[in-house]
């Protein structure tokens, strides 16, 4: 999968989702998902750069465990051939859940130089 592939998954949820910035205008808009990269891989092939592999979180902030939203988007990636590991945790201090999972994405991060 490439990022852009991964954020037109986004836009198919018709949600506020945003890259990078946890604490955004829309932040008390649910749900809502916020991704940023944690981990560049590079992928050697013959002893040579080929490619990379850009490792994002997905966090996914809802008013409920199962959001409808949060199983679209699952659906949206398994039909993608992404079965991510999807864990949940409940905020309470916010009243909200947090479903986060990684996403291996397709990128070469020294071709934005």
């Amino acid at each position: 999968m490439t990022k852009s592939e991964l954020e037109n998954l986004f836009k198919k949820l018709e949600i506020t989702y945003n890259e990078g910035i946890q604490y955004m205008e829309k932040n008390d808009s649910y749900p809502r998902i916020v991704y940023f990269e944690y981990l560049w891989e590079d992928i050697l092939a013959s002893g040579k750069k080929y490619d990379g592999i850009v490792h994002y979180q997905v966090s996914f902030r809802s008013l409920e465990p199962r959001d409808p939203k949060l199983i679209e988007l699952k659906k949206l990636l398994n039909d993608s051939d992404i079965h991510p590991r999807i864990s949940i945790e409940y905020i309470k201090d916010k009243r909200e859940w947090h479903s986060y999972f990684a996403v291996e994405v397709i990128e070469d991060v020294c071709s934005s130089l």
